[in-house]
C-alpha cells in the first residue's frame, strides 16, 4: 500500500507537468519533492569484468528503492549500456522489468575493439539526478583479431594466481545463505551439486542470480557486488536536474507531438495510432494534449525494429509529427578501470581464443531457449477466420477477392462516391456507418481505396474478425487483417501520413544453455567439444524454499571457477557470496 501510494503522488504531480507544460516555481518545487520521496537505484550483476571477443557479457538487473532496497515497482523499463573510454557506446539495452527485475546478454562481435569499458545501468526516472547515480562497473574486452592493442599494452599487467576458495570479499558476521557442493574437486564433464540453505526467513521470496565461470588467468577489473554497490550508493546524494523525465510506470515510454504543416492550425484533441509490425504485431491509440504532445506505453514485448505513427481521422493530413529525441548524456567524467596485458600472455590469449573458437562453432546445437512474455493476446489478433488465398482461385485485386472469396465483408460506395470496406457485424446487421479497423502486414490502414485497388497476387492471406473492436474509445465495426507473401507493403506504400520511427526492442528473457552429461541430456552432446568457460548462469534464482539444489557439469576447460551469488533478500539485506572448484 505504502509503495502504492508513493505511485499515485508521482502520477499526481508529473501528471500536472504533462497537461500544463511550463511550471510554476511551487509545482517545481512539488515535483522535485516527489522525485526525492520516490527514488530508484539500479544494482547490475554481471557474470565477469573480462571479455573477449566471441564471448556474451550476461548480467541480470535490480530495479530497487533507495534507502531499502526492495523491488521498485515504478518503472517497468530498465537501460543497460557498455561505453568505451572514448565516450563511444558499444550497446544500448532495453529491459523489461517485472517486479524490479530483468536480464539481458551481449554477444561481443570480432570488430569490438580493445579497451576499458564502462557498463552502466539505470531507469529513465534517475536521469533527473544525473549519471553519477547510475550503476557503473568496469569491463575490460580484449580482442586478439585486432593487432593494435594499445589501449591495453600501458603500464604492467599480472596473472593471477589460482587459489580455491579466494573471495574479494571480507566475510560478514551474518550468514544469510550458505553455500555448499558435494565434492571440492570435479573430473571433465563431471555433474557437480551446488546446495544454498536459507539460513534467515528473509532469504526466502528475495531476488538473486547465480554464475560459475572459469576463473580469468589475467587480472581483471574489479567487480561491484551487491554489497559494496549499496554502501557506495549512500553516500550519493539525489541532486534534481531541471530537465524533467517521466518514469516509464506502464512500459517504454515513446512520446512526441504533432506539428500544422500550415502553421495555422489550432490543436485539437487528435487520435494519434502506432503500428508494430511483427508476427505478433502491435497496435495503440492515444490522443494528443492541448499542446499536440501524446505519449504511448508499450506494456508488449515486441522484436520488430522500426514502428510507424500516424494521425487518426479526417485531419491527419494537416500535420506532420516530431518525436521526442532519446538523452545525451556527457560521459567525459566516468572513470575507467584499468584491464593490463603484456607480450608475456600471448599463450594465456591464445588458448582462451581457441576455447572461444570452438565454442562457436557449434553454437547452434547449444542454443538459449527464449521465454515467451506475450501470453496476452490483444482484441485486434483475435480473429474467428482465416483465408488461405492459395487454396481458392486467385484474383487481380482485393475489391474481387472480397467479392468471391471473403464471407461478411464487401466493398461498396460512401455517399462521397469513394469506396470502403465493411464487415458484417453478425448475420441480420448489414447496415452501419462505421467502418472496419484495416490491418497490412500489421500495420494500421486508413486509405481503403489504396487497400482495395492492391494485388492481391502479393497477398498470403485475409484474417476476418466480426466482433466489434474498440481501441482506446475508438470504436471500429470488425477487423480485416491483410498479410502479404513479403510482408513488404510498406517499403513502397509509406504514403505521406506515416512516420516511420526507429525502434529499439527490450531483450527478451532466455534460459541459458547448459548441457547434461548424466544420461538425461541430448546423446549428440557427447561427441561435440565443450569449452565452455561459463558453467552456469541463473539470472533469476527462485528461492521458496530453505533448500535449493542446482545441478551443472563440468566443462573439457580445467581450472578454477568461481561461484559468485548476489541479490536482495525479502526485507532488502544485500547478499554476496563467493565461493569456487576445482576442474582436473
Amino acid at each position: 500500500m505504502k509503495i502504492l501510494n508513493r505511485i499515485i503522488i508521482v502520477c499526481s504531480v508529473l501528471g500536472f507537468t504533462i497537461l500544463n507544460g511550463q511550471l510554476s516555481t511551487d509545482a517545481e518545487t512539488e515535483q522535485g519533492a516527489a522525485y526525492l520521496e520516490n527514488q530508484e537505484e539500479v544494482f547490475v550483476h554481471y557474470n565477469t569484468s573480462l571479455l573477449f571477443a566471441g564471448e556474451s557479457l550476461l548480467y541480470n538487473v535490480h530495479s530497487l528503492v533507495k534507502g531499502t532496497n526492495l523491488p521498485s515497482s515504478l518503472s517497468k523499463l530498465a537501460y543497460v549500456e557498455l561505453v568505451g573510454e572514448d565516450g563511444k557506446i558499444l550497446f544500448r539495452h532495453k529491459i523489461l522489468l517485472t517486479n524490479g527485475r530483468g536480464q539481458g546478454d551481449f554477444f561481443v562481435p570480432a570488430d569490438t575493439p580493445s579497451g576499458n569499458y564502462k557498463l552502466l545501468g539505470y531507469t529513465k526516472w534517475m536521469l533527473n539526478s544525473g549519471i553519477a547515480t547510475f550503476f557503473q562497473g568496469d569491463v575490460g574486452i580484449v580482442n586478439p583479431y585486432h593487432s593494435n592493442q594499445d589501449t591495453l599494452l600501458e603500464g604492467k599487467a599480472e596473472v593471477v594466481q589460482d587459489s580455491i576458495g579466494a573471495t574479494s570479499e571480507s566475510p560478514t558476521s551474518r550468514e544469510e545463505i550458505r553455500m555448499t557442493f558435494d565434492q571440492i574437486a570435479y573430473r571433465r564433464r563431471q555433474g557437480i551439486t551446488l546446495s544454498l540453505e536459507a539460513m534467515d526467513k528473509a532469504v526466502l521470496g528475495g531476488n538473486y542470480s547465480i554464475s560459475v565461470r572459469k576463473r580469468d588467468s589475467l587480472r581483471r577489473p574489479l567487480m561491484p557486488t551487491a554489497r559494496n554497490h549499496i554502501f557506495r550508493q549512500k553516500s550519493n546524494s539525489a541532486q534534481l536536474s531541471r530537465q524533467k523525465f517521466l518514469p516509464e510506470l506502464r512500459g517504454q515510454l515513446i512520446s512526441g507531438r504533432i506539428v500544422p504543416k500550415n502553421g495555422n492550425s489550432l490543436f485539437k484533441e487528435e487520435k494519434i495510432g502506432l503500428s508494430i509490425p511483427d508476427k505478433k504485431f502491435v497496435l495503440k491509440m492515444t490522443r494528443t494534449n492541448d499542446k499536440g504532445e501524446f505519449y504511448f506505453n508499450l506494456k508488449q514485448a515486441y522484436e520488430s525494429e522500426s514502428g510507424f505513427l500516424q494521425v487518426v481521422g479526417e485531419r491527419a493530413e494537416n500535420y506532420g509529427i516530431e518525436i521526442e529525441e532519446e538523452a545525451i548524456f556527457n560521459y567525459d567524467q566516468l572513470k575507467f578501470g584499468k584491464l593490463r596485458i603484456t607480450p608475456q600472455m600471448k599463450e594465456i590469449i591464445l588458448k582462451r581464443n581457441i576455447y572461444n573458437q570452438v565454442e562457436n562453432a557449434f553454437v547452434e546445437v547449444k542454443l538459449d531457449n527464449k521465454i515467451n512474455s506475450n501470453s496476452f493476446t490483444p482484441v485486434y489478433r483475435e480473429f474467428s477466420q482465416t483465408y488461405q488465398l492459395n487454396d481458392f482461385t486467385r484474383f487481380p485485386t482485393i475489391k474481387e477477392t472480397m467479392l468471391e472469396i471473403v464471407d461478411n465483408a464487401w466493398v461498396e460506395r460512401n455517399a462521397d462516391g469513394e469506396e470502403q470496406l465493411k464487415v458484417r457485424e453478425d448475420d441480420y446487421n448489414t447496415g452501419t456507418d462505421l467502418l472496419p479497423l484495416i490491418l497490412i502486414d500489421g500495420v494500421m490502414v486508413q486509405n481503403h481505396t489504396q487497400v482495395i485497388a492492391y494485388d492481391a497476387r502479393k497477398v498470403e492471406r485475409i484474417k476476418l474478425s466480426r466482433k466489434e473492436c474498440v481501441i482506446n474509445s475508438v470504436v471500429y465495426k470488425g477487423i480485416i487483417s491483410i498479410e502479404t507473401k513479403e510482408g513488404d507493403f510498406f517499403k513502397n506504400h509509406l504514403g505521406n501520413t506515416l512516420k516511420t520511427i526507429m525502434l529499439d526492442p527490450p531483450k527478451a528473457k532466455k534460459e541459458y544453455f547448459h548441457p547434461r552429461y548424466d544420461g538425461q541430456g541430448d546423446p549428440k552432446m557427447e561427441q561435440i567439444p565443450d569449452f565452455r568457460l561459463q558453467l552456469l548462469w541463473v539470472p533469476q534464482l527462485d528461492f521458496k524454499t530453505k533448500n535449493l539444489d542446482l545441478e551443472l557439469f563440468a566443462s573439457d576447460v580445467p581450472g578454477i571457477y568461481d561461484v559468485r551469488l548476489e541479490g536482495f533478500t525479502s526485507l532488502g539485506t544485500p547478499i554476496s557470496i563467493n565461493s569456487s572448484i576445482l576442474v582436473n
